[in-house]
């Protein structure tokens, strides 16, 4: 019997490139297909549906979507997946705590750019597409609202941050950057090409810049903690984090816009630009701990 593991390791780059987008597609499609068809013997519409059976309708299509593709293209591109991922290893304790404390101290800015994003306006010559833009990024934003108020905090730190944070890692850092990195032998373009990719794809152009400050930031964190673990930790940190806001502080107060919740809008704009400097160099601090202690726990 043919072994599929490691398959495609020596392919050319270009193929592999072909997998990492082909397998994440099909496996959307599919599990689409899945779910429909599962929504059409069930008598179930959709756009009627409540929020429990749209939260588990999003975990299984990015259950497969993430987490599967991700592995699958591990799976065939590698002998070894699980050291092509990096999951084989944990690293230090003291990196994760780094790494939340960085990820706390870079959320200002990452509010502060949501908060921007969505305040852009494009040209009047190009309004219908603005409209278009909005209207999606409302329909999501809609849709998460949904999930969100009725389900339970602990089902929606699974769904809505746990598995996001597996499976965009598997996909995003573990997949594009790592396979980007192998290719140039740059890990900084890996980084950035990777932050934006990982931006783009989420299709929402008011949220595009803090969702490229988080991959950015994502991405260091792989290439010096050298575990996959270590990214997608603080990739959890960032979603359980909004979850909890959202469900324990702002539910009550009826937010609606979820990509500016907590952003200081009360504040000038020069005091917004001070404290959005003052959380880039507090988290340039921390990241310069994070690389000093993920190289002396090397050496030693």
């Amino acid at each position: 019997m043919i072994s599929l593991k490691g398959l495609f390791a020596s392919s050319k780059w270009y193929t592999k490139v072909g997998l990492l987008m082909g397998i994440p597609v099909f496996l959307m499609l599919f599990s689409a297909a899945i779910c429909a068809i599962i929504n059409h013997v069930a008598g179930i519409d959709t756009a009627q549906a409540d929020s429990q059976h749209l939260l588990w309708m999003q975990a299984f299509q990015s259950g497969c979507t993430f987490i599967l593709g991700g592995w699958l293209y591990a799976y065939l591109t590698s002998a070894q997946p699980a050291q092509y991922f990096g999951i084989n290893r944990l690293n230090s304790g003291w990196l994760y705590v780094i790494a939340t404390l960085a990820m706390y101290l870079l959320s200002p800015l990452v509010s502060i750019t949501a908060y921007w994003n969505n305040g852009i306006q494009l040209p009047e010559s190009l309004h219908a597409i603005e409209e278009l833009l909005r209207s999606m990024e409302d329909s999501a934003n809609d849709l998460t609202l949904q999930i969100m108020q009725g389900n339970s905090v602990w089902i929606l730190l699974v769904v809505m941050a746990l598995l996001p944070a597996i499976g965009e890692e598997f996909l995003f850092r573990g997949g594009l950057q790592k396979g980007i990195q192998n290719k140039t032998g740059n890990a900084h373009l890996a980084v950035w090409v990777t932050a934006f990719v990982f931006s783009f794809i989420h299709f929402q152009f008011y949220g595009f810049i803090p969702r490229f400050v988080l991959g950015v930031a994502l991405g260091y964190f792989y290439v010096y903690g050298k575990s996959l673990w270590i990214p997608i930790w603080a990739h959890f940190v960032n979603n359980s984090t909004a979850v909890l806001s959202y469900k324990l502080m702002y539910q009550a107060t009826n937010e609606t816009n979820l990509s500016t919740m907590g952003t200081p809008t009360y504040l000038e704009d020069y005091l917004t630009a001070i404290v959005a400097l003052i959380s880039v160099v507090l988290y340039v601090g921390s990241m310069l701990i994070f690389v000093f202690v993920a190289r002396n726990r090397k050496a030693q």
